[in-house]
C-alpha cells in the first residue's frame, strides 16, 4: 500500500509540474502583456509584420501585445534579448531569416540561432529574384547569364547588404551558372532598388517585397524568381528552375520565435492564434499588399526548416568566403 501511495504522489507531482510550466509564472497563459521584439528600426518588413499581427493577437488573447524595436548588429541585439528572456511565451522575436545567416557568418554570436529558440510560426515568405532596369538589354535569364560569362566580374548586382539573404542568393546563382558578378552592397533594400532604377547599378538581387512598387510601375524587369513555383505576386514571371537552374532556390521569410524551453501548450496556443490571424482574408490582403505571401507553418516543421537552412547558409558563406561587415 505504501508503494502505491508513493507512486500516486509522484504522478500527481509530475502532473502539477507540467501544469505549472504551462501557467508560469502565475495563472494560466496569457495573464499579462506580450512583447514582440523586432531587431530592426521601424518601417522594415519585420516591423510591418509585427504591427499587422500585434493588434489582432491582442484581441485573440485578451492581453496587450506591444511591438518593441531593438535595432542593432543586423538583428543580433534583439534576438539576444529574447534568447535570454524567461521561456514563458511573453517575450517573442519577429525574426527574418537573416537571423540564421548571422549564425552562419559569425559562430561567436551570443546565442545559437536554432538551439536557443523555440519556433512558433513561419508567418510569411517572399521570393528573392533577379531584376534589371526596364530598358536593360537583357530580356531573360539566359541573356543575362551569357553577358556575365562574356565579361567576368564586370556586371554588378546590388543588394541590401553583405550577408543578407539576397546576397547569398546572388552568390548561389553565380555559382550555379558558373559566372562571376560584382557585388555592390547598399545599406538597405530601398537603396538597392533605387540604384537599379536610377541606373547606378545594372541589376539587383532583391526580395519581391522590397521591389514590388518599382515592378508595378514598370521601372524594373524581373528576369526570374528563386522559388520552386511561380509567385502568387508575380505569376507571369518564370522561376529560375524553369530557366535551367533548379537548385537556385531562395526566399526571404518572417517568423515568430521565442526563447528555448517555452512549454508546449503555450507555444501551441501562440501558433494557433497567429495561424488563424494570417489566414483571414483581410489580413491576407494586407500581407500580399506589402509583397509577402502568408504561410502559417508552425512548431516542429518550422524548427526543422530553420535547422536545415542554417546548414545551407553556413555552406554558402564558407564557399563564397563571405565575411561580416
Amino acid at each position: 500500500m505504501k508503494t502505491i501511495i508513493l507512486r500516486w504522489a509522484a504522478l500527481v507531482l509530475a502532473c502539477n509540474a507540467t501544469a505549472a510550466l504551462a501557467q508560469a509564472p502565475s495563472g494560466p497563459f496569457p495573464n499579462r502583456p506580450i512583447r514582440l521584439v523586432v531587431g530592426f528600426v521601424a518601417g522594415g518588413v519585420s516591423d510591418v509584420m509585427a504591427r499587422i499581427i500585434a493588434p489582432e493577437l491582442q484581441k485573440a488573447l485578451g492581453q496587450p501585445v506591444t511591438v518593441d524595436n531593438k535595432p542593432g548588429a543586423a538583428g543580433i541585439i534583439g534576438a539576444d534579448l529574447v534568447a535570454k528572456s524567461l521561456p514563458d511565451g511573453y517575450t517573442l522575436y519577429v525574426a527574418p531569416n537573416t537571423h540564421l545567416i548571422n549564425q552562419a557568418m559569425n559562430p561567436n554570436v551570443p546565442f545559437h540561432s536554432v538551439k536557443d529558440f523555440t519556433a512558433i510560426t513561419l508567418l510569411t515568405t517572399t521570393p528573392n529574384m533577379l531584376v534589371v532596369k526596364s530598358d536593360a538589354p537583357w530580356k531573360d535569364l539566359a541573356e543575362f547569364t551569357a553577358a556575365a560569362k562574356a565579361k567576368p566580374g564586370e556586371i554588378a548586382y546590388a543588394t541590401s547588404g553583405i550577408g543578407t539573404t539576397v546576397h547569398l542568393a546572388g552568390e548561389l546563382y553565380a555559382h550555379a551558372a558558373g559566372i562571376k558578378l560584382n557585388h555592390i552592397p547598399y545599406k538597405g533594400a530601398n537603396q538597392s532598388a533605387e540604384a537599379v532604377v536610377g541606373g547606378q547599378v545594372p541589376s539587383s538581387v532583391s526580395a519581391v517585397s522590397s521591389t514590388l512598387q518599382f515592378i508595378k510601375a514598370g521601372r524594373v524587369r524581373v528576369l526570374g524568381v528563386m522559388t520552386e513555383k511561380r509567385s502568387t505576386l508575380l505569376p507571369e514571371v518564370p522561376t529560375f528552375a524553369e530557366q535551367g537552374y533548379r537548385n537556385v532556390l531562395s526566399d526571404t521569410w518572417i517568423g515568430v520565435i521565442g526563447p528555448a524551453g517555452i512549454p508546449a501548450p503555450v507555444a501551441a496556443r501562440l501558433h494557433e492564434e497567429m495561424a488563424k490571424i494570417i489566414a483571414r482574408p483581410d489580413i491576407r490582403e494586407k500581407i500580399l499588399g506589402i509583397g509577402n505571401e502568408p504561410v502559417g507553418l508552425g512548431l516542429a516543421l518550422f524548427q526543422a526548416q530553420m535547422g536545415k537552412e542554417l546548414e545551407i547558409y553556413t555552406g554558402l558563406v564558407k564557399s563564397a568566403n563571405i565575411k561580416p561587415q
